[in-house]
């Protein structure tokens, strides 16, 4: 499976920043992706059903409308992903979150600077484009 130029992966925590009320991160990663087909491994899809039980409802509404704009495709990690070792920086979700996107050739745009930095310590570097972290508000 090889991505086009236009995708870019998205993890949750991206999701988190673009549906956050009153998300400092919102309209720069707007202007990041504009144009671009952004897609979601099932596992990243996932963990953010989970933490979107913590929404507030305009969040859960934005969530919903988020989505619409996003493919949500099957896990599929790089060799090279599924062979880190799983460490407290290095989760398996991540393995398959970011190992779907370097499988695919395209970049994961994430606020996980933890994961990309105990990948590259185990001599992983992935394509990436990382951003400041924005919690859900519950509101």
């Amino acid at each position: 499976m090889s991505g086009c130029p236009g995708q870019v992966n998205i993890d949750t925590g991206t999701v988190s920043a673009f549906v956050s009320q009153n998300s400092p991160m919102r309209h720069k990663l707007k202007a990041e992706l504009n144009g671009r087909d952004m897609v979601m491994t099932q596992t990243a899809k996932a963990e953010f059903d989970n933490m979107i039980r913590v929404a507030g409802p305009q969040e859960k509404a934005r969530a919903q409308r988020f989505m619409y704009r996003v493919t949500v495709v099957p896990g599929n990690p790089s060799s090279r992903a599924a062979n880190l070792q799983t460490t407290k920086k290095v989760g398996a979700n991540d393995k398959v979150i970011f190992g779907t996107g370097d499988n695919m050739s395209i970049p994961t745009i994430t606020s996980d600077a933890k994961f990309v930095r105990g990948a590259s310590a185990q001599g992983v570097d992935f394509d990436v484009i990382v951003h400041d972290p924005v919690p859900l508000t519950g509101t």
